[in-house]
């Protein structure tokens, strides 16, 4: 059984759900405009663990989390969602945080799955260094995937890892992200910013 409590005054969301027995609680604060949400995001401050995001390669945020684009994409779509709050493991997320990150995830792969005809999303999370976790901040892979993107479909994890490692590299070696450059990251930001309003 759902229950949904909405308030308008406060944008505040309450959703009750039973499962085995179990009650649980999601709560999420929404933003009361698309206009206010999109003047919100473009004067906050992002941090990537130790790296300074630009504003303009964001193009979702909550209370809680932010969606960017990716440095380098796996594939077309290949986008990053992270904890405001710079956060290193999985585990250290407070409950809201975690539920906030996980409907924003849902939230954003849907609308880039179908954006890029893909008919499926690949969702991953590297936990830690030996896990292949690079920058130390809890962040969610999404990934619109299609048939034939790679030859055998969990070669996507191996190239992953590798892609992780490269840019670890790139930002330890250089200190600015010289991959794709900021227009070309704020362009596509912006493209996926219009699947939201």
């Amino acid at each position: 059984m759902l229950k949904h409590n909405a308030t308008p005054l406060s944008n505040f969301l309450q959703f009750h759900f039973k499962a085995n027995n179990h009650l649980f609680s999601l709560a999420r604060i929404s933003s009361s405009s698309s206009s206010h949400s999109q003047s919100k995001m473009e004067t906050a401050s992002y941090m990537f663990g130790p790296y300074k995001i630009h504003n303009k390669e964001v193009f979702y945020s909550t209370h809680f989390s932010y969606a960017l684009v990716n440095l380098r994409p796996l594939l077309p779509g290949h986008v990053l969602v992270c904890p405001r709050r710079e956060v290193k493991r999985f585990a250290e997320l407070t409950t809201d945080e975690t539920s906030d990150l996980w409907l924003t995830a849902q939230k954003v792969g849907k609308q880039l799955e179908s954006y890029h005809k893909a008919s499926s999303l690949t969702f991953a999370i590297q936990d830690g260094p030996q896990a292949g976790q690079t920058v130390p901040h809890v962040h969610i892979h999404i990934i619109p995937r299609k048939s034939g993107d790679f030859e055998k479909n969990d070669e996507i994890y191996d190239a992953l890892d590798v892609k992780e490692k490269e840019m670890k590299q790139s930002l330890d070696l250089d200190k600015e992200r010289k991959d794709r450059s900021i227009e070309e990251m704020a362009e596509e930001a912006d493209e996926y910013r219009k699947l939201f309003h």
